[in-house]
């Protein structure tokens, strides 16, 4: 009888360790479970959140190398928050309930993918549309700068 429990448990454990790490991260979001994204899995969160917004996934991760350094965690001077670093006040523009929805990085990368998407459509050019989602307006020098900084990584991504 325990044998069967035994094995039961060892085919539980080779399942789980055969199942893409994607699969399990989803899992423990929709079982809200703490979680923290490998490298690989944001990767693969950015890659889908460009496809979803008809970006250049190269440019996302620049994007995301530029603002966090791929950290779920970081936090700006001016609050922006996670791996795209957006601001709360965005959290309702991009649909979430609210601000504490930022912390989750799919949540951040969807978010950040639409705003950059909203500003490249308004703006319908990216070196704008990357100064806009920087500092909020055309005209300023450090979205200019950061707009030049993400698409040069862009080209190395």
């Amino acid at each position: 009888m325990s044998q069967g429990w035994i094995v039961a448990g060892l085919v539980a454990l080779a399942w789980y360790v055969s199942v893409p790490e994607t699969v399990v991260y989803h899992g423990s979001r929709v079982a809200r479970l703490p979680v923290e994204p490998t490298r690989n899995v944001l990767e693969a969160e950015i890659d889908r959140a460009a496809d979803a917004y008809g970006l250049r996934r190269a440019v996302l991760r620049a994007l995301v190398r530029v603002e966090s350094a791929f950290n779920p965690w970081a936090v700006s001077p001016v609050g922006a928050r996670g791996i795209a670093q957006i601001m709360p006040i965005n959290a309702s523009r991009c649909g979430l309930p609210d601000a504490s929805k930022l912390w989750d990085a799919t949540y951040n990368l969807r978010c950040g993918a639409q705003i950059l998407r909203e500003e490249l459509d308004q703006h319908g050019d990216l070196f704008r549309a990357l100064t806009v989602y920087n500092c909020g307006r055309v005209k300023c020098l450090e979205g200019q700068r950061y707009a030049n900084k993400v698409i040069s990584l862009s080209k190395v991504f």
